[in-house]
């Protein structure tokens, strides 16, 4: 693996804080159950999965490379939204890694550069035991890839299309979230946000790190009025990836 990549794997590595047990899989049961059998070593070799932004594509795929790794496999978690301006070099020498899961694969479409690096990645990889897991915003029948080839090896890959889940699941996510962090979030702090915050989970989940901050910062609850004071202080989080 280049030093490049090597650099980078430490550093995701050190990022990954997600778990299945943490996700909601309400309405993604079956695209969970598909991830833990991959994460494992069976099932299909090749799983793409797409959703809109806050739907937990980024939750899942740390997710899944964190149980690779709990069980002594090797992987590796790329998001390539914050690598594309790097240059297609830096995914280089992933052929060491069984494996391999890539966010953000839209970022890298109408770059033929890019895309013709993952085509021959995936080439490099097709005749090996390399199992790679794929995330984007689009499905890759929609047109995504200006490659034709690259799209048709993903199409036939196993898709799942991630649900957005209702406001009550999210919520539920919100109490789950806070509890694994010990920080106590009332049910009408909760159904505060869900009226008053932007609602898709992203924003959720970045409103809580906030959140959990303030009250760490300042020794205070959360209750409503101090979480509309923290809130109004400041811009809103921005969404991460997902």
């Amino acid at each position: 693996m280049s030093r490049t990549a090597a650099q980078l794997t430490l550093d995701l590595f050190a990022a990954t804080r997600y778990e299945f047990d943490d996700f909601q899989a309400h309405g993604n049961a079956e695209t969970c159950r598909a991830l833990t059998t991959w994460s494992k070593g069976g099932g299909a070799r090749v799983i793409y999965l797409w959703g809109s932004t806050g739907t937990g594509k980024t939750h899942l795929l740390h997710s899944a490379v964190r149980e690779v790794s709990r069980h002594g496999g090797r992987a590796i978690y790329l998001p390539l939204a914050e690598l594309v301006e790097a240059g297609p070099a830096v995914i280089d020498g992933l052929e060491s890694v069984d494996w391999i899961a890539l966010d953000d694969v839209d970022s890298c479409t109408a770059n033929s550069a890019w895309e013709n690096k993952l085509f021959h990645l995936y080439n490099a990889l097709a005749a090996g035991e390399t199992r790679l897991l794929w995330a984007s915003r689009r499905s890759p029948a929609s047109g995504l890839f200006g490659l034709n080839d690259l799209a048709s090896r993903l199409s036939a890959s196993l898709v799942y299309q991630l649900r957005e889940l209702d406001d009550g699941d999210k919520a539920d996510v919100l109490q789950r979230r806070a509890a694994a962090r010990g920080l106590e979030l009332p049910g009408t702090v909760v159904a505060f946000l869900m009226r008053y915050a932007r609602r898709d989970l992203a924003s959720l989940m970045a409103t809580l790190d906030e959140l959990d901050q303030a009250s760490l910062r300042d020794g205070r609850a959360l209750t409503v009025p101090f979480v509309r004071t923290v809130l109004d202080a400041g811009d809103e989080p921005a969404p991460t990836s997902g």
